[in-house]
């Protein structure tokens, strides 16, 4: 990042700080991943996005989607695998990746508000199925 300063002699200079040497501002630490999910918004979030989960953490994620895709300011994240819906905040958003915090959270597998049976229709066609074990 490049901050503009006044330099000795009151001429100005630019100089670059490393991101990596600032202070975390993380509530929790967030997990690196990689998770399919998709992304339900607009009127009875019939409007939806497959992404993937980039890291996580029990307050929010990041999330790779396409940058065509303008996002709300509200939304609902399905991580497929998980059987999780978390209603969500965008907090910031470059190019296709997407900063999320989470404001709730639904297990998928369990009766869910009415907001959401829509969602938890589509994510039980989604989901991973289980392996079936054979027997000679």
């Amino acid at each position: 990042m490049d901050f503009t300063v006044p330099a000795a002699g009151s001429a100005y200079k630019t100089v670059m700080i490393d991101s990596r040497t600032q202070p975390e501002r993380r509530i929790e630490e967030r997990a690196p991943i990689q998770a399919s999910a998709r992304i339900f918004y607009g009127p009875d979030l019939a409007i939806w996005a497959d992404c993937t989960i980039r890291d996580r953490s029990g307050v929010g994620a990041k999330v790779e989607v396409g940058a065509l895709y303008q996002l709300p300011a509200r939304l609902v994240l399905v991580d497929t695998g998980r059987g999780v819906a978390c209603d969500a905040v965008v907090r910031w958003r470059r190019g296709d990746m997407a900063g999320l915090k989470f404001e709730a959270q639904h297990d998928l597998r369990q009766p869910v508000k009415a907001e959401l049976a829509g969602v938890q229709i589509v994510w039980s066609s989604l989901r991973p199925t289980e392996p079936t074990s054979t027997s000679d």
